[in-house]
């Protein structure tokens, strides 16, 4: 009996034992896991604020909406990738742009309105875009003309209101949006660019 007592609690104390060892696995990887979704968060939002940057620059929005070479935009910013098929930084098969633009163009359609036409208008790899940074995240920035401004062309800016739509990825498919409104003051208040609404996307 004692050896049998013995053997019961050496295999309950290996079952506590491993029991532990799952839970700080668990732990890790929930927590891995949490600060790669808070990476891509926060790289979706600067490739907003890189986007917005370079509007900013911009003398006419209705040429940024105009069709350019696809799936760009006719006056893309400053960060656009030299192939609409890059190689991911973390790697693996290439991203297709031009599906991703379809993407976002599908995400983004709310139904009301005029439509709109979504150009690529930043995109590259982290690490090409922040010289020293290794981290394996690839972003791109698209725009689209406001639905509400009643002109029913897509590529002409009637209202100094544009849509951002910035988006972050990573390795397995993860992947975190940004969506911007912002807004061009007319002359002689202009050429100030303001935010009008940021949030992040599901």
């Amino acid at each position: 009996m004692a050896v049998l007592s013995a053997m019961l609690a050496t295999v309950l104390l290996m079952g506590l034992g491993m029991a532990v060892v799952l839970m700080g696995t668990a732990e890790s990887e929930l927590a891995a896991h949490d600060r790669a979704a808070r990476l891509l968060r926060e790289a979706s939002l600067a490739a907003a604020h890189l986007a917005v940057a370079d509007l900013r620059q911009q003398p006419s929005w209705s040429a940024v909406l105009a069709a350019g070479a696809a799936p760009l935009s006719a006056a893309p910013g400053r960060a656009v990738d030299a192939t609409a098929t890059p190689a991911p930084p973390w790697g693996g098969p290439p991203l297709d742009l031009r599906r991703l633009t379809v993407d976002v163009a599908a995400e983004a359609d709310t139904g009301s309105g005029d439509p709109q036409a979504w150009r690529l208008y930043e995109s590259g790899s982290l690490p090409g875009l922040v010289p020293g940074a290794s981290v394996p995240v690839y972003v791109a920035a698209w725009v689209a003309d406001d639905p509400s401004d009643g002109d029913g062309d897509p590529q002409v800016d009637s209202n100094g209101i544009l849509w951002v739509r910035a988006a972050a990825y990573g390795p397995g498919s993860a992947r975190a949006v940004t969506a911007v409104s912002v807004q061009k003051s007319p002359p002689p208040a202009g050429p100030a660019v303001r935010i009008l609404t940021i949030r992040p996307q599901p």
